[in-house]
């Protein structure tokens, strides 16, 4: 007989015999608990955060709206094929700067964020040519100022490659990469900086603001940046010549025997977010007399659709206005829309066009439509030229007014042609990445040579202070022309190339203009002083 406690599988004691506890609660009951404990389990799971998402691409690099951006020592690649070799050599020098310092101890060198959108969209007036090209004149400045006596030797310069994305959540967030970056890469100066729109402006005053205005304080240079109106923004130079300088070299091309007696029209973008081409249009306005003008200024918005279609409708009244010249106010990416209508245009036999532009139009080249610029000026009886920003025939066309140690890095046995023996020059982009590059350099290193304190230590602060300093004696002697920084942070009687692309796709300077007709040269500087 088995023992209190043993019996098969019941419970005893002295409350009696019970069955198991799911066999006392009645059906409904077992039903609600299990509806209520998965009911509970999803409720935690809906509840519970999902996992955060990685947005790091690299160090100093995120991912915003499915693109990385932001800033890197070239170990990144914002666009390995078009980039990715270039940034390996960039990288490489980073590295043995990096390696110098810290051999010293201690902070021994500076960095320079190159900043600019790096893989541009279809919308973009810069190609990925050009974007490459100035990069490589980047590096090149780096190389001079690193190895080589021509400017100095200390401090030692890391280019650091900003990608600025194509929207302002991108741009955003590139900003903020280079706050949190500044200290570790001791960022004094932001150079490039893309082209002349109200976006890009917006960009720069973030960049050279007081932190207690949510700005980084940094010195900006401007490698193609030409709207006047630029000028009103505190610490930014620029290397290039003005809007205003522009219209001036293409008023005195217009003023020479030959042209002196043709009529111009003025073909006019008014998108309102570019100030690139409200300035060169109003600009060239103020210095071309009234008598010569064909007739009142065509416009059009290429921030709107159609503007093929629209240049086609107005080949009629251009034959009707009958001029000689055309003077188109807009981005090298319209240049082949209205181009490829001009060759078909109802006085095509009866009367020669020359269309001048400005310096966006090195752009076409690289640019899809090409095809259809070469096919007019071969059979529309039609000739280009625009005001330039750097070409290698200059040099030879005025040489006065390019001195200086810059031009053998880019000619035939120089670093840029033993680098990049592929590459041509004829954008003027490398050029002018290299002079902005040196321009910052020059800041820097006259601050350190300068410095009573921090010993030789050098801030963006002091660098934007410096810039007012960047003239007469210190006038930065670049490749693109002498860089005299006026006290609107622009350079003063900067030459300006005229340049002609022919049927064959050849560019050829014509010659040598700036602000008054004459560049300034070596000549100009011993009498210029200071003030």
């Amino acid at each position: 007989m088995a023992g209190p406690g043993r019996g098969r599988g019941r419970r005893t004691g002295w409350v009696g015999e019970l069955p198991p506890w799911w066999r006392r609660w009645p059906g409904n009951a077992i039903l609600g608990v299990v509806v209520l404990a998965l009911v509970a389990g999803g409720l935690v799971l809906w509840l519970r955060p999902d996992p955060p998402v990685d947005t790091s691409c690299a160090t100093g690099v995120e991912r915003v709206e499915g693109v990385c951006v932001g800033i890197t020592d070239g170990s990144y690649h914002f666009d390995e094929k078009n980039l990715g070799p270039l940034f390996e050599r960039i990288h490489k020098e980073n590295a043995a700067v990096d390696a110098e310092s810290a051999k010293q101890g201690g902070a021994s060198h500076v960095g320079i964020a190159y900043l600019m959108s790096m893989v541009p969209d279809a919308k973009d007036t810069n190609t990925p040519d050009s974007v490459r090209h100035e990069l490589q004149g980047a590096y090149i400045a780096q190389m001079e100022a690193n190895h080589s006596n021509k400017y100095g030797d200390v401090p030692k310069i890391k280019l650091m490659l900003a990608h600025l994305g194509n929207g302002p959540a991108q741009a955003e967030a590139t900003l903020r990469q280079l706050r949190l970056r500044t200290p570790a890469e001791h960022l004094v100066a932001v150079a490039g900086l893309g082209t002349s729109t109200a976006a890009t402006e917006a960009v720069i005053r973030r960049i050279t603001a007081a932190p207690a205005q949510g700005g980084l304080q940094l010195a900006a240079v401007g490698s193609v940046l030409t709207a006047d109106t630029l000028s009103r923004v505190p610490g930014l130079v620029r290397v290039a010549p003005v809007n205003s300088d522009e219209a001036s070299a293409a008023a005195a091309f217009l003023k020479q025997k030959e042209n002196a007696k043709k009529r111009v029209l003025v073909v006019q973008d008014e998108r309102a977010d570019d100030a690139y081409t409200k300035t060169l249009g109003d600009k060239f306005l103020a210095v071309m007399p009234p008598q010569r003008l064909a007739g009142p200024t065509e416009k059009y918005d290429s921030s709107q659709a159609g503007v093929a279609t629209a240049f086609k409708t107005r080949m009629s009244t251009i034959c009707a206005a009958r001029p000689d010249v055309v003077y188109f106010a807009g981005r090298g990416i319209d240049l082949p829309r209205f181009l490829a209508p001009l060759k078909d245009r109802p006085c095509v036999k009866d009367r020669p066009v020359l269309v001048i532009s400005g310096d966006d139009a090195s752009q076409t080249a690289q640019a899809a439509g090409f095809q259809d610029i070469k096919d007019t000026l071969r059979d529309g009886n039609v000739r280009l030229v625009y005001t330039g920003l750097a070409h290698p025939q200059s040099w030879e066309k005025l040489p006065d007014a390019y001195p200086g140690p810059a031009m053998p890095s880019f000619g035939p046995s120089g670093r840029f042609s033993a680098l990049f023996k592929e590459e041509a020059l004829d954008d003027g982009q490398a050029i002018m990445g290299h002079d902005a590059v040196l321009t910052a350099v020059a800041g820097i290193r006259l601050v350190a040579r300068n410095s009573e304190t921090n010993n030789g230590a050098v801030s963006g602060s002091e660098v934007i202070q410096i810039w007012r300093s960047l003239h007469g004696p210190e006038t930065v002697k670049g490749a693109s022309g002498l860089i005299s920084l006026g006290g609107d942070g622009s350079p003063e009687r900067k030459a300006v190339p005229l340049i002609e692309i022919g049927a064959n796709g050849k560019v050829s300077t014509l010659a040598v203009s700036a602000q008054g007709g004459k560049p300034l040269t070596e000549k100009d500087l011993s009498g210029q002083g200071g003030g």
